[in-house]
């Protein structure tokens, strides 16, 4: 009897404890700073106002070139920056031709077709990076021989791609599914001194994923958090991870660090990213605040790529949104996702009043 009697008393108290670390239907866990499982990156949204054609093509995308010519032996394709020497001789063409295989500094990926001088497809299908095609004359060559081999003609194509660098943003709970509510922190601590009720409030941690798309080597993320609505509650850190990194601790990173395609190993073709994400996450302290009012959390996303041909700049490829309708594409957008954290029940004392005071 007095076995079953402890047993019972056990349970009781096992039962109040688990009652004690309940707050109004919530469990009091610690507030997680990371997520619970990786995320699958949202799809970005494709610029309208970026299309791109064979001479403005948009990097990462394959285009074909193609030439009809009368009794064409051979045609032999290649792409230069060499506008001035493109042909030194009779059959001889310059030694600066993009190699086509990615090491280049033009070239994503070519076909069979390129840099073959006995090829003879009128065809040719490539992949371009991203580069200045106003500061640089980049060319395409086709040069043909006849099929008796008596003569030849050359012709180029001048390629500018479209640039097509962009950020899109969304709201991220602690499950790793796209989501932009959640209650506010739980209560650290509550003691009494024989006067007040001294309270520390908790932190939140609240996460945003952001897909970045058509860029290569590398880009710069910055953030703004001055449209946020937080009452007396702080935004104390803005931080990063690669998404399959975003499910532990230490392996954040500053916003002054950049975002590197080559972290991207299963998808990343020579330096160039179409779409690859990131996890953000904004950790909002309540220490000294109760939190008795919804609070909206907003985070601008702005961002720069690498630039091609400077390491380690990033001033000229800001990312792009949409402009006015059948207008250019623009670079002067903030990108903005808001997570709303709710907030605490109000305790009104009805009988007996009133409450200690409470601190803070």
């Amino acid at each position: 009897m007095k076995k079953q009697i402890l047993i019972l008393a056990m349970l009781t108290l096992a039962l109040l404890f688990s009652a004690t670390n309940m707050s109004f239907g919530q469990p009091l866990n610690p507030e997680n700073d990371y997520l619970d499982a990786v995320p699958t990156c949202p799809a970005a949204i494709p610029l309208t106002c970026a299309t791109g054609t064979g001479l403005n093509p948009v990097p990462g995308v394959e285009y074909p070139y193609t030439i009809t010519a009368p009794d064409a032996g051979t045609v032999y394709w290649f792409v230069t920056d060499d506008p001035t020497q493109i042909m030194t001789a009779p059959s001889t063409f310059t030694a600066n031709i993009d190699p086509g295989d990615g090491t280049g500094d033009y070239l994503l990926d070519s076909d069979a077709a390129y840099n073959v001088l006995a090829n003879t497809s009128l065809t040719v299908n490539l992949t371009w990076k991203s580069f200045n095609g106003t500061a640089n004359q980049v060319l395409l060559v086709a040069y043909v021989v006849n099929a008796s081999g008596c003569t030849d003609n050359i012709e180029v194509f001048r390629i500018v791609p479209t640039y097509s660098f962009t950020l899109d943003i969304a709201g991220l709970d602690e499950t790793g599914v796209v989501g932009t509510t959640e209650c506010v922190g739980n209560i650290q601590s509550a003691s009494y001194d024989g006067t007040d009720l001294n309270v520390v409030y908790g932190d939140n941690y609240v996460f945003f994923i952001v897909t970045a798309a058509n860029w290569q080597t590398s880009w710069m993320p910055s953030w703004t958090t001055a449209n946020s609505t937080l009452g007396a509650s702080t935004i104390t850190s803005v931080e990063w991870a690669y998404a399959d990194e975003a499910t532990n601790t230490g392996a954040w990173n500053a916003v002054t660090d950049p975002v590197l395609a080559s972290h991207y190993t299963t998808i990343v073709n020579n330096g160039f990213i179409s779409e690859a994400c990131i996890v953000v996450r904004v950790e909002v302290s309540h220490a000294a605040t109760e939190t008795l009012a919804t609070e909206s959390i907003v985070l601008g996303i702005n961002g720069n790529m690498e630039d091609p041909e400077t390491a380690g700049s990033y001033t000229l490829y800001p990312d792009l949104d949409e402009g006015p309708a059948g207008q250019p594409c623009v670079n002067n957008v903030t990108d903005e996702a808001t997570y709303t954290i709710t907030p605490r029940p109000t305790m009104t004392a009805v009988t007996p009043t009133p409450f200690e005071n409470k601190l803070p």
